[in-house]
């Protein structure tokens, strides 16, 4: 009997060894954490092997196209409205604009109607603004992989966003398929956590608060771009940053959400399996400090000569100052995030007593933080 995997944390579920199997025999099911995993169909298996032979996570990935060491830069994006409404500089609505201006797909990360965190595709700003921010939760991939082949078959320009595992699993799936319109950025990932807790934290607000959610941005910049500004929009057009809607975050920090294979991630390190690798330029206000005016700046990675190619025709777009992988090396870009020694513990907690039992033991969500979220309040209004 074959399976794709020999252990768990051997899978990042990127879909790439559902998509080669010629006998369409492998199906993305969810366990009991909420995570997607291949499952095959031993009836219709011909045991060709593609699935084991294409997972990148496994096998390892190419990076035969990179530099010797990527080119970094700390970028702002020139239009201050842009850069607002984007988790840091502003550096994907460029490389967007770019694609799409040339008639191509770009494919990123939205909420779908009901609040599902999902990869989907763009053919104008207005799809493609729906990407923009931070989503804290694994992305269901879908039929992503076979769409964007479909469109590099036609002739199409296309960019990928996504984290490094889905970005490698795609370059693999793409072997034998022309890639020289092909544009892929990764983001600097600090692990991916679990949909059912996402689910979870949904169904929890909207009870407590007797309203529907319609909108959810884990970094907003109304106070200031570093720290976790979670913000909350209901049906009602009322917003709430309560201490209740920051515990989805504390477990994510947590680290006992995550998918199992984040734990030993093959991709935190400076050889990326992408063009361009994007995130928060962390620490920029001390390598940096009068290039930072605390509104975000992204760091941007090159890691080819296509990205090289590329970053020359929109850096026009941007203020930006070369830098020095030295200044840039936040944790993720050296070593995986660490395995709590809690995580079994609050698997177990969560299926005896509940998302509610969880998030007082390990999110904060305690009569104190209550009590003072509600303390700041009053001193706010007092004022």
């Amino acid at each position: 009997m074959i399976s794709v995997f020999d252990k768990k944390e051997d899978c990042c579920g990127c879909t790439a060894c559902q998509h080669i199997c010629p006998t369409e025999s492998i199906k993305m099911i969810p366990d009991d954490e909420g995570f997607l995993y291949p499952l095959i169909n031993q009836f219709s298996c011909i045991d060709c092997s593609l699935c084991r032979k294409t997972c990148a996570f496994q096998n390892g990935y190419d990076t035969s196209d990179n530099l010797p060491t990527p080119d970094v830069y700390a970028v702002k994006h020139k239009e201050e409205a842009i850069r607002m409404s984007s988790t840091s500089g502003g550096a994907f609505t460029a490389i967007s604009d770019y694609v799409l201006e040339n008639d191509g797909v770009v494919y990123g990360v939205s909420f779908d109607e009901n609040m599902n965190v999902v990869h989907q595709k763009a053919r104008n700003t207005e799809e493609r603004n729906r990407f923009r921010g931070s989503k804290y939760v694994q992305s269901d991939l879908n039929n992503v992989y076979l769409e964007i082949k479909g469109y590099l078959q036609d002739g199409k320009k296309v960019l990928f966003t996504g984290t490094p595992c889905q970005t490698a699993g795609l370059k693999r799936y793409l072997a034998c398929v022309n890639t020289e319109k092909l544009i892929l950025v990764d983001i600097v990932c600090h692990g991916t956590p679990s949909p059912l807790m996402w689910r979870e934290n949904l169904n929890f607000i909207n009870n407590k608060r007797g309203r529907e959610i319609i909108g959810y941005n884990f970094r907003d910049k109304l106070v200031a771009w570093r720290g976790a500004n979670v913000i909350v929009q209901f049906k009602d057009k009322s917003i709430t940053n309560s201490c209740l809607v920051k515990t989805f975050t504390n477990l994510y920090f947590s680290h006992n959400i995550s998918r199992e294979c984040c734990n030993i991630c093959k991709y935190t390190n400076l050889s990326r399996p992408s063009d361009i690798t994007i995130a928060d330029y962390w620490g920029i206000e001390k390598t940096m400090p009068d290039f930072d005016d605390n509104k975000g700046v992204s760091l941007v990675l090159i890691n080819t000569f296509k990205g090289q190619g590329l970053f020359d025709v929109i850096k026009e777009d941007f203020i930006y100052v070369k830098s020095r992988t030295n200044d840039c090396l936040q944790p993720q870009l050296q070593y995986p995030a660490p395995k709590s020694d809690q995580r079994n513990q609050f698997w177990n907690d969560y299926y005896s007593r509940g998302y509610e039992y969880v998030i007082k033991k390990y999110a904060g969500y305690d009569i104190s933080s209550r009590v003072k979220h509600f303390l700041r309040i009053m001193l706010r209004k007092a004022k």
